[in-house]
């Protein structure tokens, strides 16, 4: 999935586009998206131009986005997957069934893969850019998230009590917490960690139970 395998079938300037964006992704997550230069990820790609993330992404922004539109990319079609066989099963009115779709490709690359870095880029997406109105391909009509919009679109149908700005709030919460156990994970001590199938299921079940509460009910001020 880090394009490694596929490199022989790569242009350079495609080849050189992935390793920007791996720095990047790496960095970001470690550093928070806002601590790292342009020239450091240039560097850390073993690029001689330090302007090579302008020449290929235009700007910090322009590389956030390609990278979240080249990984969303990777888990498309595991969720479209994932969502065909809840219509074959009758499970898409399943909340858990439903975050699974939006959550389950990740944990399969953290899996498959060994590597938190996309996680760890998307929470520091999820705690700075986000809030700023720095979009998701999931904001947009991108090719690379109409399953995780169709999936989106039906949890607002099964959450309708929560009104549409609630459940976006609920589920970028929910997302962080989905993130934080991983990178949790790969950072803790093997001994104490669950196994990592157990850690998921249960990391579905804590979301669940949080994204369906009821919304607080307040009482009006005397």
């Amino acid at each position: 999935m880090d394009g490694s395998d596929s490199k022989t079938a790569l242009g350079k300037g495609e080849r050189t586009q992935i390793a920007l964006m791996i720095c990047a992704e790496r960095l970001f997550g470690d550093a928070g998206i806002d601590g790292v230069g342009l020239r450091a990820i240039s560097e850390a790609a073993g690029q001689k131009n330090n302007n090579a993330v302008q020449y290929h992404f235009g700007s910090k922004l322009g590389l956030l986005n390609a990278i979240l539109e080249w990984r969303e990319g990777q888990l498309e079609p595991h969720r479209r997957a994932l969502l065909e066989l809840g219509e074959a099963q009758g499970r898409l009115n399943d909340l858990r069934w439903l975050l699974r779709v939006c959550f389950e490709p990740n944990f399969r690359m953290y899996q498959h893969q060994h590597d938190v870095g996309y996680m760890k880029l998307h929470a520091a997406y999820l705690a700075t850019h986000r809030p700023r109105g720095v979009p998701h391909p999931v904001d947009v009509e991108s090719p690379n998230s109409v399953s995780y919009r169709r999936a989106i679109t039906l949890l607002g149908r099964r959450l309708a009590f929560l009104g549409e700005r609630r459940l976006w709030l609920r589920l970028e919460s929910a997302g962080t917490m989905f993130l934080s156990a991983f990178i949790q994970h790969a950072a803790r001590r093997e001994e104490l960690n669950l196994p990592l199938d157990e850690l998921f299921e249960d990391t579905i079940e804590m979301m669940a139970a949080a994204i369906a509460c009821p919304p607080m009910t307040m009482e009006p001020s005397r």
